[in-house]
């Protein structure tokens, strides 16, 4: 028989082992989980089974007591006359639904007395006769099974009592046993918290301290800053001072320097304007004198050109 562990029947009942360690502590007088020299887990089928109808009563939000119930149905053997009478059931219902199957409509020729009200009624009859059959049966199953649970209770107390102290005493060590595995779970988790706490306040409380010189060194330095500062602003406004004595003093004598400029700049402009103009008059005499000499030398070539005509005529 193969055995898992609870982590392999978690992912074979696809929940979590913390759930597995619930149900068991839970249905403690139902279920027992066996387990290794070494006191871990194990779980077989029948187990993994049985937890699987938990899971799935569970997730039908049934109370607990209810849950404890049904398995433990599923856990006793069902007696003879139980399993006897579950089959006159099914063969009581087989064999109405057989006849109600073979009834059949009859063609209106041969029977015209049977109409089809007639059928419909036959079948409810046959319907509210099954209903009645199979309820007084379920009634005859529940109170003999009442019966015969209370004579197996009162057979089981009479001839099971050293059974039964044994089963205390077992269940009483196997609940000790999962008091000292939970309280030693506990313990390891509590422990694992504390010294995870216990390094975490100490990684805090060197950040705290290392921040807090930081702090100090900064504040030392910045004292030590603001007072070269204050001092450093305190010779600058003086320099500041004599720097804008110094510039106002530049900004007049600089105001006279562009007046002077300027008177200078305009005289120039005037003299620059008269040299113009007298440029401008000599060029026009230039101009007009050698307007003069070509065209003293185009008359003196026109009459050359007439003396030359002359003689032509004599020529001819």
């Amino acid at each position: 028989m193969k055995a898992y562990s609870i982590y392999e029947a978690s992912k074979k009942l696809t929940t979590s082992p913390n759930r597995l360690r619930k149900w068991e502590k839970e249905l403690r007088d139902i279920l027992y989980i066996p387990r290794s020299k070494n006191g871990s887990r194990f779980y077989t089928d029948k187990e993994i089974s049985l937890l699987l109808e938990a899971k799935n009563l569970y997730d039908k939000k049934l109370p607990k007591k209810e849950v404890k119930e049904q398995l433990t149905l599923i856990l006793q053997p069902k007696p003879k006359k139980q399993e006897e009478k579950e089959e006159m059931i099914q063969e009581t219902s087989e064999t109405s639904f057989e006849l109600v199957e073979e009834i059949k409509p009859v063609p209106t020729a041969l029977t015209p007395s049977v109409t089809e009200q007639n059928i419909k009624m036959l079948l409810h009859s046959l319907e509210t006769y099954k209903q009645d059959f199979l309820q007084e049966v379920k009634e005859e199953i529940r109170t003999g099974l009442q019966g015969e649970v209370l004579n197996h209770i009162k057979e089981e107390i009479k001839a099971g009592q050293a059974q039964s102290a044994i089963t205390i005493s077992t269940t009483i060590e196997r609940k000790n046993e999962e008091l000292k595995d939970e309280f030693r779970d506990n313990i390891d988790e509590l422990t694992d918290v504390i010294h995870s706490n216990a390094h975490q306040s100490h990684t805090e409380y060197e950040d705290i301290r290392s921040t807090i010189k930081k702090l100090s060194k900064i504040s030392k330095a910045e004292r030590k800053t603001y007072s070269k500062q204050w001092t450093t602003t305190a010779s600058s406004s003086k320099e500041i001072k004599s720097m804008i004595e110094h510039l106002s003093k530049s900004n007049a004598e600089i105001n006279k320097s562009m007046e002077q400029l300027h008177q200078n700049d305009q005289s120039i402009k005037a003299d620059l304007l008269k040299e113009r103009e007298q440029l401008r008059k000599e060029i026009r005499e230039r101009e007009q004198s050698f307007q003069d000499l070509v065209q003293s030398f185009r008359d003196t070539a026109v009459a050359i050109e007439k003396k030359k005509q002359w003689w032509k005529v004599w020529q001819s």
